[in-house]
């Protein structure tokens, strides 16, 4: 199985993902990619936005755009990262700066760490995205059963679509 059918298992068996990082003091601390919520991936979807990196190109010149700007930007780059790892509002309130600070500071996050954990953090934000799309269908199964009057669904012009 290669690396990404392995992402997308583990996002869909929603495992998150880890990696360590050393602190200032020579220690290691683990820190996990946890499946992406509507809020986190929508915090993290805008400051992907912000950093205009558009990876619809050929896969050479995405990897070097995504070197690029982690190197340029490397706050906006731990932004999303600290998004990333951490799994509530509250911890999003209370300890975003400091762990974007822990990123920033740690002797192991070089430009090679941010671009592959922003990799990984744009692929699972598709996933999620995937997911997303696949769960909304599977709710619309249930609330649009067959006993659903069709005049209730969705009204085309003079007859309702469907009884033409």
């Amino acid at each position: 199985m290669n690396k990404p059918d392995k992402r997308a298992l583990s996002t869909l068996l929603e495992q998150p993902e880890s990696f360590n990082i050393e602190t200032m003091d020579g220690t290691q601390k683990t820190l996990f990619m946890y499946p992406f919520q509507l809020g986190r991936l929508a915090m993290i979807s805008q400051r992907l936005i912000d950093l205009d990196l558009t990876l619809m190109d050929k896969e050479s010149d995405v990897v070097q755009k995504m070197w690029q700007v982690c190197a340029d930007k490397p706050r906006k780059v731990a932004e999303i990262i600290a998004l990333a790892t951490l799994r509530t509002k509250q911890e999003v309130d209370e300890q975003l700066e400091t762990r974007v600070d822990e990123l920033l500071w740690s002797p192991s996050m070089d430009t090679q760490a941010y671009s592959n954990l922003l990799y990984i953090i744009i692929f699972q934000s598709y996933y999620a995205d995937f997911l997303s799309a696949i769960r909304s269908v599977r709710t619309l199964r249930v609330t649009i059963s067959q006993p659903t009057a069709a005049e209730r669904i969705a009204p085309m012009e003079d007859a309702v679509f469907g009884d033409r």
